[in-house]
């Protein structure tokens, strides 16, 4: 009976982590096992973060991710593969005295084959063993290669987040700032030139976070290289624009339509994953520094500021569970003290 009971764990176990494997890498998205890593591990760092009341160990969340889903990846193969061996007394024998092997000794022999052939002390105990033996050492070898190979893609889509985190933080620090940094007196206009093109950059990013979601696991707290709380800003700055902004004081719609559209779909992207509107009020909206420059405003209904009520909601959870606050917009992405005082 425990013969069955091995066969059937060990087949089960190697069966669910090549799966998932394969999922993750190639069908870019979230196993079961690597969804239920990537949460433990980011909840683990979000309470030492409480208990330690300091966020600097954020920083380290997504190598700590990536790195616990390749060896609970590893594991898992070893596990499965030693109960398959343990379900039959001579799957292992000793090459020298065919003794079949112990626990330990399969575990040892196991672990061996993943990556190579063995050394030879161990040897499958019949012609049916030896035939997977040599099966695994090849299968092992390559589900291996693929996790590790999975680290390269991940870090190329972190530097072209990070990129566009730059590109964003640099219109303005924020909602705000973004605006009266493209007030001309008596139009938005300015603010065409930073929207063009905008948009391809942002629907890039939400099908990264689909196709690698252990992305949303990498923080920074560096304002101006984090996504979330810059993106946050440039939504909150086009809410700002359409809601109090007469539209003859717009960018073409052919600008703005565009990025909020993308900004929407990166919204989407996150909700299928990680982020819900937990039901808290949606945070209030700042403008006061618009009429001091002269920006003429309009009154928007209540059923405008509504519809837009989920939307700021979804915004203040995502940039919440990235480890900011929404409060956190508004601070400076750049070291003023690097540049003259008319370019910040």
């Amino acid at each position: 009976m425990d013969s069955y009971l091995y066969l059937v764990t060990g087949i089960c176990v190697v069966a669910l982590t090549s799966y998932d494997v394969i999922y993750t890498t190639f069908a870019r998205g979230a196993g079961i096992v690597t969804d239920i890593v990537t949460t433990f591990v980011w909840k683990g760092v979000g309470l030492f973060c409480k208990i330690t009341k300091s966020k600097s160990v954020l920083n380290g969340a997504g190598i700590i991710t990536v790195c616990s889903l390749l060896i609970i990846w590893v594991m898992l193969l070893w596990v499965g593969n030693t109960l398959i061996f343990m379900s039959d007394s001579d799957a292992v024998v000793n090459s020298t005295t065919n003794v079949p092997a112990d626990f330990k000794e399969r575990i040892y022999f196991t672990g061996y084959i993943l990556s190579t052939m063995g050394n030879g002390d161990f040897k499958g105990g019949t012609d049916a063993w030896r035939i997977y033996s040599s099966f695994i050492s090849f299968s092992g070898l390559i589900l291996i290669t693929i996790a590790i190979s999975y680290i390269v893609p991940v870090l190329s889509a972190i530097i072209t987040q990070r990129t566009v985190s730059i590109k964003i933080a640099a219109i303005g620090d924020s909602p705000q700032q973004i605006l009266l940094n493209n007030w001309d007196g008596e139009s938005f206009k300015r603010l065409e030139v930073h929207l063009e093109g905008l948009d391809q950059d942002i629907i890039q990013q939400g099908q990264l976070h689909l196709a690698y979601p252990v992305l949303h696991y990498f923080h920074n707290d560096e304002k101006k290289v984090s996504l979330v709380p810059n993106l946050a800003a440039l939504d909150e700055a086009l809410t700002l624009l359409l809601l109090y902004v007469p539209e003859d004081l717009h960018p073409g719609k052919q600008y703005i339509v565009p990025v909020r559209k993308a900004i929407t779909s990166f919204l989407e992207s996150v909700t299928k994953i990680f982020i819900n509107s937990d039901g808290s009020e949606a945070p209030n909206m700042d403008f006061s520094e618009l009429p001091k420059a002269g920006v003429p405003l309009r009154q928007p209904s209540l059923k405008e500021i509504e519809q837009l009520e989920l939307r700021r909601q979804i915004l203040k959870a995502m940039v919440n569970n990235d480890g900011w606050s929404w409060e956190q917009l508004c601070d400076p992405a750049f070291k003023n003290e690097l540049d003259l005082p008319s370019v910040n």
